[in-house]
């Protein structure tokens, strides 16, 4: 993802009801804009009935920003199987 703005713009088009899939596991460095990013969708997405999902779990990278930006400190579980498909967080 090089550019968050360019990726915002093409998820414009992408309907709130419906069902969005990221892949996101080439993250190189992602910063606290992807999370932003990813949280907004998941709120828009159950305001309109739609879903947003992960199509493979955090990978590495993605988990050690979750934990800095302090999204990983006493997570509900939804989020957990949000961003890591159950398998524990370590």
């Amino acid at each position: 993802m090089a550019n968050i703005g360019a990726v915002v713009d093409e998820l414009r088009v992408v309907p709130p009801d419906g069902d969005l899939v990221l892949d996101v596991a080439d993250l190189a460095t992602p910063d606290l804009s992807v999370l932003q990013l990813i949280e907004s969708l998941r709120a828009q997405a159950r305001m309109h009935g739609g879903t947003v999902r992960l199509a493979a779990p955090a990978n590495d990278t993605l988990a050690a920003l979750l934990r800095r930006a302090g999204f990983a400190d006493a997570m509900p579980a939804d989020d957990h199987d949000f961003w890591f498909h159950g398998v524990p967080l370590q």
